[in-house]
């Protein structure tokens, strides 16, 4: 029996992890880290389930999907105790993905902008057409709720990443992030993003491969949150017996 303590239970991923939790035979919930006593999921018994408001009850386990400021003194935590990772925080500076990677040495840790199967289906397909179809103009559009603080969002950032794999290009070189004003042409080989943020949008994500003639359009639409806490109980069973590295979805899924 695997134990997980979900942190940042009080939040919108947070319930969607707990209530995923409930319904699986080989995992069990021992802990949920909040700083807001307000707002706990539906059935979240605290006699059964404590939440506490710092790392106390140590589980095998954290399933994380806050925020780097918290998410940082959680992997200072784990690497202590020897607990291992499933690490959903997006917007990450890059001297907190060093440190990231420097914990991994020491425990496991799957990371990921994104831990839907078909979101990460979606990013092998993207680093394939980019490949095929090299000289079309790509624009990446990704759609949040409006609470969400940062962008681009952490997926729309990898499924550039996974274009830029396939055309053998740093991201860093060739990323537009947002258009305003008298712009000029088109720079070729450039990779846009636009970003929406309003009401209680899920997730959506859309690359659009744009030559002269055509169109291809590879997209995702998550409806519910379930369809991430289904992802990351995945990752956190199949991490479970694995040694201290830094893994991500293809990894857990074998893409």
């Amino acid at each position: 029996m695997l134990k997980v303590g979900i942190i940042g239970i009080g939040g919108r991923m947070g319930h969607a992890l707990y209530e995923c939790g409930q319904g699986l035979c080989d995992v069990k919930v021992v802990c949920g880290v909040d700083k807001n006593t307000d707002n706990l999921p539906l059935g979240f018994n605290e006699e059964v389930v404590p939440k506490v408001t710092d790392l106390s009850k140590t589980p095998d386990l954290f399933i994380d999907f806050s925020r780097p400021e918290c998410s940082n003194e959680v992997l200072a935590y784990a690497r202590e105790h020897g607990v291992k990772m499933v690490l959903g925080t997006t917007g990450f500076s890059a001297e907190e993905l060093s440190k990231i990677r420097e914990y991994s040495r020491s425990i496991p840790i799957v990371f990921a902008s994104n831990f839907s199967v078909g979101v990460n289906v979606l990013l092998d397909l993207i680093e394939k057409a980019s490949r095929i179809m090299a000289d079309a103009d790509l624009e990446i559009i990704e759609a949040h709720h409006r609470y969400k603080v940062d962008a681009p969002s952490g997926t729309a950032l990898s499924m550039g990443e996974a274009a830029a794999r396939g055309r053998n290009v740093s991201l860093k070189d060739v990323m537009v992030a947002g258009r305003s004003g008298n712009t000029g042409e088109r720079s070729y080989g450039t990779i846009g993003f636009s970003s929406i943020r309003g009401g209680d949008i899920v997730g959506e994500h859309k690359a659009m491969f744009c030559t002269e003639g055509e169109r291809v359009e590879l997209g995702h639409v998550a409806s519910s949150r379930q369809t991430f806490a289904k992802g990351a109980f995945r990752a956190a069973l199949w991490v479970n017996d694995k040694k201290p590295g830094l893994y991500s979805m293809k990894h857990v899924l074998g893409l």
